[in-house]
């Protein structure tokens, strides 16, 4: 005897597979985010170090310089 699903049980299949793979597809979204997160983060405090070391050493160009990188990424992320 075949094993025949009923078209309501492979909606139900199907319904059950989209939702899984929305599932996952909002959790890879989230992972992307809290990775750009993290980067961001990282590339922040970065910058702030070495524009208190050249703050530190007086060194107006290079304090220019890294202030700009900071405003860029301040306006481009929205931070």
């Amino acid at each position: 005897m075949e094993n025949k699903k009923s078209y309501t049980e492979m909606m139900k299949a199907s319904a059950m597979t989209r939702k899984r793979n929305g599932e996952k597809n909002v959790m890879e979204i989230y992972v992307d985010m809290l990775l750009n997160e993290i980067v961001l983060t990282s590339q922040k405090t970065k910058l702030l170090e070495d524009i208190d070391a050249a703050l530190d050493h007086r060194d107006e160009s290079l304090f220019l310089k890294l202030t700009e990188e900071l405003k860029e990424i301040n306006i481009r992320y929205g931070s």
